[in-house]
């Protein structure tokens, strides 16, 4: 059985990422699961520490290529599908602790909106941006060396495009998302943006 301060952790993280921080009221998290406020204080101090709490549970389940990935694949399609299995396992990882799939933008969204109290965040989220498309252009870099794909291609807009790609499902409703379906979708975008850059 979940323990309470996790319950109350999965349930107000939704309702953040649903509908902001600032527009979450004590009494939203209470209604949201079901406690008063006495119960929330016996818990978390403030609804900050709750947050706190969700965002780390968030990060923890986010799984990232590194630079030793991009050397080990042999090609660009090969780290395109390293990128597309590593979301399937955050998103098993979100499934499993928080209840649901949790799209990435919506997180990203989040930690921009409570950027003047948790700047940390912010600056883990840039680091993650960064190496994400550090790692995206080497990886094209490596391919446009191989003559897997076509060598007059802009890298670095290459790399901006193909890291988009995995973020572009933003239609779909934060309690019902089905990711079998998006990342489907997004092999199959996947798919278009290689055969038109393959040599």
């Amino acid at each position: 059985m979940t323990e309470p301060r996790e319950e109350i952790v999965k349930k107000a993280f939704l309702q953040f990422l649903n509908r902001g921080y600032k527009a979450c009221s004590l009494k939203t998290l209470e209604q949201a699961t079901g406690l008063t406020k006495g119960a929330f204080y016996y818990y978390f101090k403030d609804k900050k520490e709750i947050l706190e709490a969700g965002m780390e549970r968030y990060f923890s389940v986010m799984k990232e290529e590194s630079g030793k990935d991009v050397e080990r694949v042999a090609s660009l399609r090969e780290y395109i599908d390293l990128v597309i299995k590593n979301k399937e396992e955050s998103a098993d990882a979100s499934q499993r602790v928080f209840g649901c799939f949790i799209l990435e933008v919506l997180f990203f969204q989040l930690v921009l909106e409570v950027a003047p109290i948790f700047p940390e965040f912010r600056e883990r989220i840039y680091t993650i941006s960064k190496r994400r498309l550090a790692n995206w252009e080497r990886a094209i870099l490596k391919a446009k060396q191989s003559g897997e794909i076509r060598a007059t291609l802009d890298t670095s807009v290459l790399a901006r495009n193909l890291m988009s790609v995995s973020s572009s499902m933003l239609n779909i409703e934060l309690e019902q998302a089905n990711f079998q379906y998006m990342f489907s979708d997004t092999r199959m975008q996947f798919e278009q943006y290689y055969m038109l850059i393959k040599k």
